[in-house]
């Protein structure tokens, strides 16, 4: 299988919200579960698979070396794990080798540079590729163009996979750091992101007008994956107010605009993505 921009293509939904139905303490590093249980793993990746999802994402969203190293283990180990057990449960599908943001800020504003966040991601890119099993890059959850820039450019420097690139946006339609979409959508093209989106944050209804900017400010292709709604906490849990269903609706409304790949975010399940398969079939 191959990524095609002209075909509806469904990823996966969130990783978080089923590990912590399958046991994952709070403050626990997710990545941990790529070495300690990985039949869970894989058995929320063929959950994923069954509903209907044609990429699969490895649990490596923040597998960096200050998160990884308190845990015993090695980026390098947690993310060939990580890709290996994803391989294993995709088949045929396609496997997506997960990059998040290094939760710091760069220079001016923070004190990591340029040349710091490039290396914590090269780290990454390396040790998947290794493996050789990973189908593309997936940068996601970004809202610092400098950071996406060093991570694009770490992809591309250390191996011949697609990346594709998704920020989030706050509800006035820009980033954390100010940038609006249009913006992101230029400077993404510029950095050489074979695919650009929109993702987190926010609920389907709230995404829909920033996604409706984006299909009009590139002719890259876009990936859509929204939260379930907006959250909320309920007796001390995070929950979300979207069914499949309503979700599924903006879903179409996006298709209908020219958005071709989909996925969900936070509070998104296999329900969600057997919703999505669903509207896009019909």
């Amino acid at each position: 299988m191959k990524l095609d921009s002209q075909a509806y293509l469904i990823f996966d939904g969130a990783m978080g919200t089923m590990l912590q139905k399958n046991g994952l303490n709070p403050g626990q590093p997710p990545e941990v579960f790529n070495m300690t249980r990985p039949e869970v793993i894989e058995g929320i990746h063929r959950e994923y698979i069954q509903a209907g999802s044609q990429v699969i994402t490895t649990n490596t969203f923040g597998a960096l070396e200050g998160k990884i190293k308190p845990t015993g283990y090695s980026v390098e180990e947690v993310i060939q794990s990580a890709v290996a057990i994803a391989r294993k449960a995709a088949g045929s599908q396609l496997v997506a080798l997960d990059i998040g943001p290094t939760g710091e800020l760069l220079e001016p504003i923070g004190d990591v540079t340029f040349e710091e966040a490039y290396e914590l991601f090269a780290r990454q890119v390396k040790a998947a590729a290794i493996t050789g099993e990973a189908d593309l890059v997936l940068i996601e959850t970004f809202f610092d163009l400098e950071e996406a820039r060093a991570a694009i450019q770490a992809v591309k420097d250390h191996s011949s996979l697609p990346v594709i690139c998704t920020f989030t946006f706050q509800k006035q339609g820009k980033t954390m750091m100010g940038y609006d979409v249009a913006t992101v959508a230029t400077a993404l093209a510029e950095y050489g992101a074979d695919g650009i989106g929109i993702n987190c944050s926010v609920g389907p209804s709230e995404m829909l007008p920033f996604v409706e900017t984006l299909v009009n400010s590139t002719q890259l292709p876009i990936l859509v994956q929204p939260n379930a709604g907006l959250p909320k906490i309920v007796d001390g849990q995070t929950v979300y107010d979207i069914e499949p269903q309503e979700f599924a609706r903006f879903i179409k409304a996006m298709a209908d605009l020219g958005v071709k790949w989909f996925g969900g975010c936070c509070g998104t399940t296999p329900e969600f993505i057997r919703a999505i398969r669903k509207v896009l079939s019909e």
